[in-house]
């Protein structure tokens, strides 16, 4: 899965996750946070993990970057109810030397 930044300065890429599909439990999800010229980025990421519909979240799994593969390694995804589950991500880094910041949303149907 892939989806364009909310500023539009980055793309940002579910490669895979384990399980795959995610299901309900811990998962380990690998992100790629991409330029216009889909040149891996490294920088900050994080992500909330939250149920809109039930009106709770996830403790933040904790996030690694492989320089090697370009990945971010976020685990545990905790997914522990089934329903659908949003994964909100933001990112900072910097292209050109200029600092920028982005973020992108993927919602996911564990069942």
């Amino acid at each position: 899965m892939t989806k364009p930044g909310a500023a539009g300065h980055f793309e940002f890429t579910l490669v895979s996750s384990t399980p795959a599909p995610p299901a309900l439990g811990d998962n380990r999800f690998l992100v790629q946070v991409s330029d216009a010229d889909g040149n891996a980025m490294s920088g900050d990421l994080s992500v909330a993990l939250e149920m809109p519909e039930h009106g709770h979240s996830s403790p933040a799994p904790e996030v690694g970057f492989d320089p090697e593969n370009g990945v971010f390694s976020l685990q545990p995804v905790r997914l522990f109810m089934v329903g659908l589950w949003r994964a909100s991500f933001a990112f900072q880094g910097s292209l050109d030397g200029v600092p920028l910041t982005d973020s992108a949303v993927f919602e996911l149907c564990i069942d």
